[in-house]
């Protein structure tokens, strides 16, 4: 079973931090201190973490956030670069010329009640070549989803 946090704002600023259902001592800790918070929390646990924002408005966001692997190196600091691995990704249905972003899935998230979805993203995380490849046509708005493997 994965580690979980719970992040609930009590008022506009401030958020309590249950972890696997003990509420935190620390908390409450002000909004622009969560991001901090939850990575460290995730880093300790070293797996997988269900993570749950509880607005005020009712609002629940969930994800499953991973840890930064142990001695990885940012890709500057790497002592060798490592021989490129191309993988091609074909699809049609765009309009010519377009632009066509192209987009690798780190996670998945879940909507709300009300259809909106919410990500949350670590800027600190590298990303890795695994999981699902999307290009997305910005004018046509053709999306095409791939498994890479």
């Amino acid at each position: 079973m994965l580690p979980q946090i719970i992040a609930e704002f009590v008022s506009a600023e401030h958020v309590v931090l249950t972890v696997n259902g003990k509420r935190l001592l620390s908390t409450p800790t002000r909004r622009d201190e969560l991001g901090p918070a939850i990575a460290e929390l995730i880093a300790r646990f070293a797996s997988p973490t269900r993570v749950e924002v509880r607005e005020l408005d009712g609002s629940v966001y969930a994800d499953i956030l991973t840890p930064d692997p142990d001695g990885a190196a940012p890709l500057d600091e790497s002592p060798e670069r490592p021989r490129p691995e191309l993988v091609e990704f074909t699809a049609d249905g765009f309009v010519p010329g377009e632009d066509v972003a192209i987009a690798l899935v780190l996670r998945h998230t879940s909507a709300a009640g009300n259809g909106t979805a919410r990500a949350l993203l670590d800027r600190a995380e590298h990303a890795t070549v695994t999981g699902e490849l999307i290009l997305l046509g910005r004018i046509s708005g053709t999306t095409t989803v791939r498994r890479i493997d």
